[in-house]
């Protein structure tokens, strides 16, 4: 029997939508085998941490995501407005117009290494620390600026569990339709 290649971002996809779907405590290695047609041994070979390594590299993935389409893009010329605007529709598709959980929130419920706790407290700081810039650039203080990217993200992480839990997702539009207003309003 041939063995089955998967490329490391097909891997990484299926596994963040499993841990999306799961959590941490309800993927198990032998959910991410049969999800992506792979052996557990390899499994082991490309992650020989197991699952502890394969919710690092997905985090991992999801900062460089979030770098690339949340953090950057509010740095720039553009002004503030249009670029918190960029920003919502990049993160309406990322969590899928709300139908998909924030892997933060799944990540860090418990059983998770420490190594990944302390790398989901680093990727929200930079997101609170992007979002603050953002609106300290629209003429906030900096404890406004900082009070501001944290209700931002309150509302876009409750929004998804609302979502999630009522089976719509029309809260989480009303969060990213607002998102401009609440970050660059002074």
């Amino acid at each position: 029997m041939a063995h089955r290649i998967v490329s490391d971002e097909v891997f990484l996809a299926t596994a963040l939508d499993l841990f999306r779907t799961y959590g941490f405590e309800g993927v198990s290695l032998k959910r991410l085998a049969d999800a992506t047609g792979l052996e557990k041994a390899s499994l082991y070979y490309r992650y020989p941490g197991g699952k502890d390594a394969i919710a690092m590299a997905i985090a991992k993935d999801v900062v460089t995501w979030f770098q690339a389409n949340v953090f950057d893009p509010l740095v720039g010329g553009e002004p503030a407005r249009k670029r918190v605007s960029f920003v919502a529709e990049n993160l309406r598709e990322f969590y899928a117009g709300g139908s998909k959980a924030c892997l933060m929130d799944v990540l860090s419920i418990r059983g998770v290494s420490e190594e990944l706790q302390l790398a989901l407290k680093t990727a929200m700081q930079a997101w609170v620390s992007a979002f603050a810039q953002v609106a300290k650039e629209s003429g906030h203080g900096s404890a406004a600026a900082r009070s501001k990217a944290e209700e931002a993200i309150l509302r876009i992480e409750g929004s998804l569990i609302l979502a999630r839990v009522l089976g719509e997702t029309a809260c989480f539009d009303r969060v990213l339709k607002l998102l401009p207003d609440l970050l660059t309003a002074a």
